[in-house]
């Protein structure tokens, strides 16, 4: 075989296809060339030399096929070199496609703040956000493409959370889908899912908690995260059995923060029940654990905490006692969201007092430190706590100007729970003008809001200022209905208004008796 000339060849050769071809043309080539010479010896023409003739011939031209294939793809453009250079464009893009940096606290305080915390505690805010971080966190680290994240996380920054949920429950089906072997990692998705459903749709962080413990009973955080949403609802009794399975969970685990945290929750379902001896009792539980675990900023909300309870009972002397601890502490700590909450509880504790000039002064320290914090629920706070004042005053163009500040804000955070407050605010101020139309309107706005969040503490205080408006418009039935629909849910949430709108039906009852004498 004359192979002169070969070097020329040489270079073609680098493609896999054309030097399996070459080789297997050249090692056929050979033997075929042995075949047509002689030189082998044939054992039987009829059995084995047909065989090899016939082997030979056809891996000829296989190999000339391959050899033909593997010229007409590297010329082509379409071969190996071509599919690795796409490959390498392909990793490249990958490389550049990563996830966007996001400051996961600020982002989580940002998504909190679209929420109404005028019932709840600091203790629960910190929760809240430490939750929201979490899920923030394990977002960047989700197993779903790149692309989505980033729009997921571009999202969550602008307080859009509905992207990242769904990414959340692609993750919980895919876990929960595989078996018990993964049930943690559906729960621990569920529980991000059900942290960001809560800033919209108690309803659908409901299903997600309770999915998240059925798959992870033993979690005490996906507990506390179910029972914080019974507490917003109103759901009291499901959100004391929660807490108190946090409480279990938190002894088992020798887990004296899981405990503490248990400890001071329950007191927020006992003080909304009216119940203030086990308030009390519970928030000092938790402040003797939070003490003695050195936890600084814990020990700050159970003062606070202790304060509401004393300033609800009318002991004063004991309230400010315990607000001016809490101030002392998150002043040391420079926790400045802190301060403003005390400064707020010392406005209203004055105001109780009837010291309204006092009252206001803290309100507009808590106002300004808001303002330097640029911290706009803890402005609406503050401005709804400004026109309480002024509605006391009577200065009622002052109470609606602060009200309907306060309502500006929380439609700029979509805070659909501070808006239903305003509303009913707004009423307030209607009312007492005597414009009971608007008035009447005002409390609409704020029922449907209501309703649509499935509140039942916001619903039961619309029913009761309608039931004053029907009253007060001589409509004594539909005055008695509002208050038996709002009685029937104070006394489901075993709340102590319940007793208010009771007096209220009594009332009502004896003036129709006394008008028909």
């Amino acid at each position: 075989m004359n192979i002169s000339g070969f070097d020329k060849i040489a270079p073609y050769l680098t493609h896999p296809l054309v030097l399996v071809g070459f080789v297997m043309l050249l090692a056929y080539g050979i033997h075929w060339q042995l075949m047509r010479s002689g030189l082998l010896r044939q054992v039987s023409q009829k059995d084995s030399g047909l065989i090899i003739r016939l082997f030979l011939r056809y891996g000829f031209w296989l190999a000339l096929a391959l050899l033909l294939a593997g010229f007409g793809l590297q010329f082509s453009g379409i071969g190996l070199s071509a599919w690795n250079k796409w490959m390498d464009k392909e990793k490249a893009v990958a490389v550049k496609e990563t996830v966007v940096a996001v400051n996961a606290g600020k982002v989580a305080e940002k998504l909190y703040a679209q929420l109404d915390t005028k019932d709840q505690q600091l203790a629960n805010q910190a929760e809240q956000i430490k939750s929201l971080t979490e899920a923030i966190t394990a977002l960047s680290q989700a197993d779903a493409p790149v692309k989505d994240i980033n729009e997921a996380l571009r999202a969550l920054e602008q307080g859009d959370t509905k992207e990242a949920e769904a990414i959340f429950a692609q993750v919980a089906a895919t876990n929960e889908a595989v078996g018990q072997q993964h049930n943690k990692k559906a729960a621990e998705a569920y529980r991000h899912l059900g942290v960001l459903a809560y800033m919209n749709n108690p309803q659908e962080a409901s299903i997600a908690y309770q999915k998240a413990v059925q798959l992870n009973p033993d979690n005490a955080d996906g507990w506390n995260q179910l029972a914080n949403l019974f507490l917003r609802t109103g759901e009291l009794e499901r959100a004391e059995k929660a807490y108190s399975k946090v409480l279990f969970l938190g002894k088992a685990h020798q887990d004296k923060e899981e405990q503490t945290t248990a400890y001071g929750n329950l007191g927020l379902v006992y003080k909304k029940r009216g119940e203030l001896d086990k308030a009390e009792k519970v928030y000092r539980k938790s402040l003797e654990i939070s003490e003695a675990l050195g936890l600084k900023e814990a020990s700050s909300n159970q003062y606070g905490n202790l304060g509401n309870i004393y300033r609800t009972r009318g002991e004063l002397d004991k309230a400010e006692e315990m607000y001016r601890k809490a101030l002392a502490l998150h002043d040391a700590l420079g926790n400045m969201e802190g301060m403003t909450a005390d400064y707020a509880n010392m406005g209203l504790l004055y105001e109780k007092h009837g010291e309204l000039n006092k009252a206001e002064e803290l309100h507009r320290k808590a106002l300004a430190l808001d303002e330097s914090l640029g911290s706009k629920e803890g402005m609406a706070g503050d401005y709804t706590n400004l026109g309480n004042i002024y509605l006391i005053y009577g200065e009622l163009n002052k109470a609606e100007e602060m009200h309907r500040k306060a309502l500006i804000l929380h439609e700029s955070l979509g805070c659909r729970e501070g808006m239903a407050a305003n509303y009913s605010n707004i009423g307030n101020v209607f009312n007492t003008r005597g414009e009971i139309g608007k008035a009447e309107e005002m409390y609409r706005k704020s029922l449907e809001i209501g309703e649509a969040l499935g509140s039942k503490e916001g619903i039961a205080n619309v029913y009761g200022n309608l039931g004053g408006v029907y009253k007060t418009r001589g409509e004594l039935d539909k005055a008695e209905d509002m208050w038996k629909q709002s009685l029937s849910l104070y006394q489901a949430m075993a709340h102590p208004n319940a007793e208010m709108i009771q007096q209220l039906l009594d009332e009502l009852s004896e003036a129709r008796n006394t008008s028909t004498q």
